[in-house]
């Protein structure tokens, strides 16, 4: 398999996989604690292979810090955007926002230039995305939860385009992927602890299974990116992973019972073009 066809298919893999671990933490009763679940998952079990792998080098720390502060922010905004709006709506925002954004990042801060079709493709799945917010009525569209969900598309785009330098300054991929997600996954663990401190144990009982799920899932999701980012465009692999939003869009309409209408499909449609061209 040539490496821009597996650089596709871990970023589509990346998508799916995506979607479903977002999905978990907009079903938990608690968002705050759902997403401190998730992470704890992934938190236990990169402790547990810690030891196994090779700690990243000296320069890709500074890459760990920087996503982890904005992993940080982007799941505090998730986490109001889910609690104020539909996922349905919040999910393709978030997602909507970041191609376009990753795409001008990746060219001026990491020099990878995108060819005329690829900008062409990235503007159609970024245009398809965020259209998909129109598929609401008027008196849906509010502005505080777009808001909520506008800053964590942004904070999506830049820890990408850190993460992307970070796989190329590391010299051994899955170190700093266990290590990276060992230091990203200790905040909102604790901040939910401190903050649901007496439903802490309550919730934890009643959605384990959630967490549990929600944690191997996002595990899996970001694992496949950063393999993605290793061997294909940064650009590309950001707008490809956003098609996301088509299973989010299903997930929604079968789940949440939100409404799934012809305007969503069109935007599917746009998206699914704008994935071809990318491709190419």
């Amino acid at each position: 398999m040539s490496l821009p066809l597996l650089a596709t298919v871990l970023a589509l893999a990346s998508a799916l996989t995506h979607a479903s671990w977002n999905a978990a933490v907009k079903a938990g009763s608690d968002r705050l604690m759902s997403i401190g679940m998730v992470d704890a998952t992934a938190l236990v079990l990169c402790a547990a292979a810690a030891p196994f792998v090779a700690p990243p080098d000296g320069r890709a720390w500074t890459f760990v810090a920087v996503s982890t502060v904005l992993n940080t922010a982007f799941r505090l905004f998730l986490v109001k955007a889910y609690q104020l709006g539909d996922f349905g709506q919040m999910y393709p925002i978030i997602r909507g926002v970041s191609p376009l954004s990753v795409a001008v990042l990746s060219v001026l801060v990491m020099g990878q230039p995108l060819g005329r079709t690829a900008w062409f493709g990235v503007a159609l799945i970024s245009v398809g995305i965020t259209s998909l917010v129109l598929s609401n009525s008027r008196a849906d569209i509010r502005a505080v939860p777009i808001a909520y969900a506008v800053c964590a598309g942004l904070c999506v785009a830049g820890y990408t385009v850190s993460d992307a330098g970070g796989v190329h300054a590391a010299s051994d991929l899955l170190g700093y992927t266990v290590y990276l997600f060992l230091v990203e996954s200790v905040p909102m663990p604790l901040l939910a602890l401190a903050v649901r401190r007496r439903e802490a144990l309550r919730t934890l009982r009643l959605q384990w299974r959630l967490g549990l799920f929600g944690g191997l899932v996002a595990l899996l999701s970001y694992t496949l990116m950063l393999w993605a980012l290793s061997v294909g465009g940064t650009a590309r692999v950001a707008a490809l992973r956003e098609t996301s939003v088509l299973l989010a869009a299903g997930i929604g309409a079968f789940l949440f019972k939100e409404a799934l209408g012809r305007h969503r499909v069109i935007c599917a449609a746009v998206v699914a073009g704008g994935i071809v061209l990318v491709s190419l």
